[in-house]
Protein backbone atom coordinates (compact mmCIF):
# COMPACT_ATOMS: atom_id res chain seq x y z
CA UNK A 1 0.00 0.00 0.00
CA UNK A 2 2.81 2.40 0.96
CA UNK A 3 4.45 1.67 -2.45
CA UNK A 4 1.39 2.46 -4.30
CA UNK A 5 0.73 5.87 -2.21
CA UNK A 6 4.55 6.57 -3.51
CA UNK A 7 3.35 5.82 -7.12
CA UNK A 8 0.53 8.02 -6.78
CA UNK A 9 2.94 10.43 -5.39
CA UNK A 10 5.20 10.45 -8.11
CA UNK A 11 3.10 10.02 -10.97
CA UNK A 12 0.94 12.89 -9.61
CA UNK A 13 4.57 14.45 -9.21
CA UNK A 14 5.59 14.03 -12.77
CA UNK A 15 2.06 14.92 -14.21
CA UNK A 16 2.06 18.13 -12.66
CA UNK A 17 5.41 18.84 -13.75
CA UNK A 18 4.16 18.12 -17.41
CA UNK A 19 1.46 20.16 -16.89
CA UNK A 20 4.11 23.07 -15.86
CA UNK A 21 6.27 22.30 -18.79
CA UNK A 22 3.11 22.79 -21.70
CA UNK A 23 1.79 25.80 -19.93
CA UNK A 24 5.15 27.10 -19.81
CA UNK A 25 5.63 26.64 -23.42
CA UNK A 26 1.73 28.21 -24.11
CA UNK A 27 2.74 31.24 -22.16
CA UNK A 28 5.85 31.61 -24.16
CA UNK A 29 4.56 31.19 -27.05
CA UNK A 30 1.55 33.18 -26.32
CA UNK A 31 4.23 35.90 -25.26
CA UNK A 32 5.73 35.66 -28.37
CA UNK A 33 2.61 35.75 -30.04
CA UNK A 34 1.83 39.11 -28.32
CA UNK A 35 5.35 40.66 -28.82
CA UNK A 36 4.97 40.04 -33.09
CA UNK A 37 1.58 41.25 -32.94
CA UNK A 38 2.55 44.79 -31.21
CA UNK A 39 5.55 45.31 -32.81
CA UNK A 40 3.33 44.46 -36.38
CA UNK A 41 0.81 47.17 -34.84
CA UNK A 42 3.15 49.40 -33.98
CA UNK A 43 4.72 49.17 -37.47
CA UNK A 44 1.10 49.87 -38.91
CA UNK A 45 0.53 52.49 -36.87
CA UNK A 46 3.70 53.94 -37.75
CA UNK A 47 2.87 53.76 -41.56
CA UNK A 48 -0.61 54.94 -41.30
CA UNK A 49 1.00 58.14 -39.23
CA UNK A 50 3.55 58.27 -42.11
CA UNK A 51 0.75 58.22 -44.83
CA UNK A 52 -1.28 60.83 -43.01
CA UNK A 53 1.69 62.83 -42.26
CA UNK A 54 2.48 62.77 -46.52
CA UNK A 55 -1.38 63.42 -46.90
CA UNK A 56 -1.32 66.36 -44.73
CA UNK A 57 1.60 67.58 -46.22
CA UNK A 58 0.43 67.47 -49.81
CA UNK A 59 -2.91 69.58 -48.95
CA UNK A 60 -0.44 71.92 -47.40
CA UNK A 61 1.54 72.30 -50.40
CA UNK A 62 -2.05 72.42 -52.14
CA UNK A 63 -3.20 75.11 -50.14
CA UNK A 64 0.20 77.14 -50.07
CA UNK A 65 0.22 77.01 -53.83
CA UNK A 66 -3.21 78.21 -54.33
CA UNK A 67 -2.38 81.43 -51.52
CA UNK A 68 0.63 82.00 -53.65
CA UNK A 69 -1.37 82.15 -56.60
CA UNK A 70 -4.05 84.80 -55.24
CA UNK A 71 -1.00 86.95 -53.55
CA UNK A 72 0.42 87.09 -57.48
CA UNK A 73 -3.46 88.18 -58.61
CA UNK A 74 -3.97 90.88 -55.98
CA UNK A 75 -0.32 91.57 -57.05
CA UNK A 76 -0.46 91.82 -60.36
CA UNK A 77 -3.65 93.31 -60.36
CA UNK A 78 -2.29 95.91 -57.85
CA UNK A 79 0.43 96.89 -60.17
CA UNK A 80 -2.14 97.00 -63.04
CA UNK A 81 -4.46 99.77 -60.59
CA UNK A 82 -0.59 101.83 -59.92
CA UNK A 83 0.33 102.30 -63.32
CA UNK A 84 -3.04 103.18 -64.61
CA UNK A 85 -3.33 105.58 -61.88
CA UNK A 86 0.38 107.14 -62.63
CA UNK A 87 -0.55 107.17 -66.54
CA UNK A 88 -3.53 109.62 -65.71
CA UNK A 89 -1.59 111.88 -62.76
CA UNK A 90 1.06 112.19 -65.74
CA UNK A 91 -1.11 114.41 -67.33
CA UNK A 92 -1.79 117.01 -64.46
CA UNK A 93 1.99 116.71 -63.22
CA UNK A 94 3.07 117.88 -66.63
CA UNK A 95 0.62 120.74 -66.18
CA UNK A 96 1.57 122.00 -62.58
CA UNK A 97 5.84 121.65 -63.56
CA UNK A 98 4.80 123.83 -66.86
CA UNK A 99 2.64 126.21 -64.41
CA UNK A 100 5.61 126.72 -61.73
CA UNK A 101 8.37 127.18 -64.58
CA UNK A 102 5.52 130.06 -65.90
CA UNK A 103 4.16 131.05 -62.99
Amino acid sequence: MLQETMKKITDAESEADEIIRKAKEEADYTVAAAKKEAADMITAAGSASRESMKSAEGAGRSEEEKLTVKAMDIATAEIAHLRERAASMEGEVTSMIIAELVG
